[in-house]
């Protein structure tokens, strides 16, 4: 995959992203007002979506394993455009919530899980993949930067269905700016046999289940506390005694500060241990949540908030590459899928798990617990993971 392959997926998926997933945000008040219902049930249809997409994650890394990647992310996009601009012909709630399901499948088609299995079976070299890894997601990392603000400046200026129509535009063009740059340079798998088609693959039955369970436990709880944080920000710097306004000027550090450890790792340097990058960036999360917890200034929380942030990015780049290293070649895309189920689940409950806890024993202990969480994690991490050898995880029914 050449460089300016790696730039263009990465351009692709700050788009891809951004519509998806970022711009929903800044419709929600236009649509609660034209509907005339509560927030609830506009935010409901978005819901709906990330579960759709968690559902669909496994399914689609099965495709991705059958170098079918490139041709589902090229009809999740174009289908994604067709629902946005059907949605503006038809608006009511029963087509929210139509359009939303339909998206949930996009977002599970053309987000990062078939783009890294792309990335990963084009590099043997894991120094190279992990470059490419960080070149995509350092892009993708920008989408919340380019499309919130983007996003509101377009419903002032036209409205939300004349910004769902550029959006819907934006992700036609960056479907085929990805096909021209990308996908059409992808040379065709070689035909398999049937005997290697019909074979089951052959569970390793000592460690690898453990293993692999161990991933999926600290990168959901990672996911876990980054929604719930983000979404309990204002409320749980209130009880320190900082403004909304203060509170959302650290919510917007915590996007920017996702970058600098991915463009840090573009050199591939550490890409023979994954082990230690998992250890590093769950220690990263702990840190960062732990000094927001005991933090004596506005000063220490900001540089508590800043870790917990890069902690977070280099959480979204380790999990590619941790797969694609460790663990079975051939299923990469179906363990992607299965890791990003569980994610995007932990994600949907962060905001409300945190809340609740929060409520009951005030949110400096709340994060002061998930923290010590981080640390047991943290702490494991070079002993589960440690082994160099690349292992089989049976698959699960979907």
């Amino acid at each position: 995959m050449t460089p300016r392959a790696v730039v263009a997926l990465g351009i692709g998926q700050c788009v891809n992203w951004g519509v998806l997933y970022y711009a929903f945000a800044m419709l929600v008040l236009p649509l609660e007002r034209e509907l005339a219902v509560p927030t609830w049930v506009v935010t409901g249809a978005f819901s709906l979506a990330l579960l759709m997409s968690a559902l669909l994650a496994p399914a689609v890394g099965r495709w991705g394993d059958r170098d079918r990647g490139a041709l589902v992310m090229q009809a999740g996009g174009i289908t994604a455009a067709a629902l946005l601009v059907a949605w503006t012909f038809l608006p009511g709630v029963l087509t929210l919530y139509v359009v939303w399901v339909g998206l949930g499948f996009c977002m599970a088609a053309t987000l990062y899980e078939p783009a890294f299995v792309i990335v990963g079976r084009a590099y043997d070299d894991p120094a190279k993949r992990l470059r490419a890894l960080a070149a995509v997601t350092l892009f993708g990392g920008l989408a919340s930067t380019v499309f919130l603000p983007g996003t509101a400046v377009l419903v002032d200026a036209v409205g939300w269905r004349g910004t769902v129509l550029v959006l819907a535009a934006l992700l036609v063009m960056s479907t085929g700016i990805t096909h021209t740059f990308v996908f059409r340079h992808i040379p065709a798998a070689p035909p398999r046999s049937l005997s290697e088609r019909s074979a089951p693959r052959v569970p390793d039955r000592g460690a690898d289940p453990v293993r692999f369970l161990f991933v999926v436990a600290s990168f959901a709880l990672a996911s876990l506390a980054s929604a719930g944080f983000a979404a309990n920000l204002v409320p749980a710097l209130g009880e320190r005694g900082a403004s909304p306004a203060t509170a959302a000027m650290l919510g917007g550090v915590m996007g920017v500060m996702q970058l600098p450890g991915r463009a840090l790792l573009m050199n591939g340097g550490l890409a023979g241990s994954p082990a230690r990058l998992v250890a590093t960036s769950l220690l990263l999360h702990a840190i960062g949540l732990a000094a927001v917890a005991v933090a004596p200034s506005m000063l220490v929380i900001a540089g508590g908030t800043m870790t917990f942030a890069l902690g977070a990015g280099l959480t979204t780049l380790v999990r590619p590459h941790l797969i694609q290293t460790m663990f079975s070649s051939g299923s990469e895309g179906y363990l992607n899928g299965r890791l990003a189920r569980h994610q995007q689940l932990a994600r949907a409950a962060g905001p409300l798990a945190i809340a609740w806890l929060g409520s009951v024993v005030g949110y400096a202990t709340a994060f002061a617990v998930i923290a010590g969480g981080f640390t047991v994690f943290a702490l494991a991490s070079p002993g589960v993971l440690g082994g160099a050898r690349k292992v089989t995880v049976a698959k699960e029914a979907v």
